[in-house]
């Protein structure tokens, strides 16, 4: 290329010329933090601020906001886990993670086009926590928030959604992970049809005392009651809203399966004896630390007569507050978890149960 002199342009000029013929009509994202103000989060979080990094863990956890633009990706580590992508209430995709941190693509446009963004943890994962970096944005983002009360769930597998989304009750691994979805858990679908936000604490195969078939007796779930996630060795301290309810979904674990000789109860009235401790107990923490709220034990329909005993128990000890709601369904679902459809009728009733009472 000559100058208007005739000789040779500059080598720097002509690439100052190039650079900006590649800028010209082309738009290049912004790298937002994931601890910017206008992400609404749902469920526990923890904010590094330093790094501008979010860090979730437990199913059903959310981020949501308004985008502006033509495209739309996030950075994040998602530990093998995956996520489900809502543009406007509607399923657009799912988003499969690896290990190690990777971009993936939420939406992009031909035209630029304002939409409603929510990307929701499905399935669990116990051995660290993801860590959301940014998201890179051609375009702009806007926060979005609402005043709505919001329940805090503690459950196991069935409150964590685990194979819902099959139609086979035998499953491998890989077809649990693909079919475990938190969103459309009771928990979740009920407190969408409440207008409420949500917390699940959920840890499949933990019981409130004792685990499935006596495993692992170095935790259950309570131990997990403030805890940032399902990580043994996590940390406390997160971020989360004030449960105007409280739901206890458990007794499956500890009920389905006969005691182990490792475990240290000699029998089962031994067991329903320290049971029915470790339930109060549990509700007198939940009232310890958020106050007079008022909480629903939900339980299968088979463990009818140990719910009557602890209604017995919480009436002895004048606890108030305390309801009790039971559910039944088929267990259609991977390893004779309640499918789908199951969930959608479970959250119905629960709802139905709320209403009547007037607790939220």
């Amino acid at each position: 290329m000559a100058n208007a002199h005739g000789g040779a342009m500059p080598l720097f000029k002509k690439a100052i010329i190039m650079g900006l013929l590649m800028f010209t009509g082309q738009v290049f994202a912004t790298t937002i933090p994931a601890t910017d103000y206008r992400f609404n989060y749902e469920g526990r979080v923890i904010k590094d601020w330093a790094l501008g990094e979010v860090l979730l863990n437990w199913p059903g956890s959310a981020v949501a906001f308004q985008f502006s633009g033509s495209r739309l990706q996030v950075n994040m580590d998602g530990r093998g886990t995956q996520f489900d992508v809502l543009v406007n209430g509607e399923l657009s995709h799912r988003v499969k993670t690896s290990s190690g941190m990777n971009t993936y693509d939420i939406v992009s446009f031909a035209e630029p086009d304002e939409v409603h963004i929510e990307l929701v943890k499905r399935n669990e994962n116990h051995d660290a926590m993801i860590r959301i970096a940014g998201f890179d944005v051609e375009g702009d983002i806007h926060g979005v928030w609402q005043q709505q009360p919001h329940i805090l769930f503690y459950g196991d597998s069935i409150t964590a959604g685990y194979g819902n989304e099959s139609s086979q009750r035998e499953c491998t691994t890989a077809e649990i992970a693909d079919t475990t979805n938190a969103r459309m858990s009771y928990a979740s679908i009920a407190s969408e049809t409440l207008g409420a936000s949500r917390t699940l604490v959920a840890y499949s195969g933990l019981g409130l005392l004792r685990n499935w078939n006596g495993n692992d007796p170095h935790h259950n779930l309570p131990y997990y009651m403030n805890k940032s996630g399902a990580i043994f060795t996590g940390i406390d301290e997160y971020e989360d809203r004030h449960p105007d309810l409280v739901v206890i979904n458990l007794g499956g674990n500890d009920f389905s399966t006969p005691l182990q000789p490792h475990e240290p109860w000699p029998d089962m009235p031994a067991f329903y004896a320290a049971w029915l401790d470790g339930y109060v107990d549990f509700i007198s923490r939940q009232r310890d630390r958020y106050g007079n709220v008022p909480v629903i034990v939900v339980a299968k329909i088979w463990y009818h007569e140990i719910i009557s005993m602890l209604e017995a128990r919480l009436a002895a000890q004048n606890i108030q507050g305390v309801y009790t709601h039971y559910y039944d369904a088929e267990y259609l679902g991977c390893n004779w978890h309640p499918s789908v459809k199951e969930h959608k009728i479970i959250a119905d009733n629960l709802v139905n149960k709320i209403k009547v009472l007037s607790i939220l």
